[in-house]
């Protein structure tokens, strides 16, 4: 079964926009979160 690689940035930007987010901070800290969501989702080593 596939696993999460991304996350779609543009629907993280619509939500922010419709939450009132800041969009510069959120543009700044997506790819960081990115990584420690997919991280977190995917693990390290794949099932032998």
């Amino acid at each position: 079964m596939g696993q999460p690689f991304a996350l779609d940035f543009n629907a993280v930007m619509a939500m922010g926009t419709a939450l009132g987010a800041d969009m510069e901070l959120l543009a700044d800290v997506l790819p960081a979160a990115e990584i420690a969501i997919i991280g977190n989702l995917v693990p390290d080593e794949a099932p032998d």
